[in-house]
């Protein structure tokens, strides 16, 4: 039998991951819970990371950044086709990834990226504000806040990301596009 290649465990190791902690939480994940899920012993799991920290914040950056890459790629066109499909992403994310989603949940919630780190995932926040401030000079969005209007566009869609994800479900159509509906109104009259 081949033996399987160090992208095709460390690969493994990913998603052993972040099935432990979306199952059962930053800190009752370990290194001994991710070696089992992943099927790795523990010297194999030391070998890709240091740390219980260094591996979440590991997959924290990988994650985090195709994720925002995904979002990136979907806010094209208009204004308001920009941030619709940042927000289908978002929910598109969950749906595929739901597991993944909550990581990011609760590995954000945990705080678990040195200062360094976090000034690198910083302008990603500046990106997505960069594309709901376009609809704001444009005067497509009537809130002259970006923060209000971020709040707004992003707040919503998070939760029924955050949502479904914790259910298993995905988010049903009708109802992302009902919400974003309503708040799209609400930020354009």
């Amino acid at each position: 039998m081949k033996r399987p290649t160090k992208d095709a465990v460390q690969e493994r190791i990913v998603e052993a991951v972040i099935d432990t902690v979306a199952a059962q939480g930053i800190g009752a994940t370990s290194m001994a819970a991710v070696a089992r899920a992943a099927k790795v012993s523990a010297g194999t799991l030391y070998l890709h990371f240091a740390s219980k920290e260094e591996m979440l914040q590991s997959v924290y950056l990988k994650l985090k950044l195709a994720f925002h890459a995904d979002l990136m790629k979907a806010a094209s066109g208009d204004a308001r086709q920009a941030i619709a499909g940042m927000w289908r992403a978002l929910l598109a994310f969950q749906q595929d990834q739901p597991n993944g989603f909550l990581f990011l949940e609760y590995a954000g919630a945990a705080q678990v990226l040195t200062p360094e780190q976090k000034a690198r995932v910083a302008p990603l926040q500046g990106e997505v504000n960069a594309v709901i401030q376009r609809a704001i000079d444009e005067g497509i969005i009537k809130v002259p806040s970006l923060s209000v209007a971020a709040t707004l566009l992003i707040g919503p869609a998070m939760q029924l990301a955050r949502t479904h994800a914790i259910a298993g479900t995905p988010v049903p159509a009708d109802e992302a596009n009902q919400t974003f509906d309503r708040i799209w109104m609400s930020l354009t009259a």
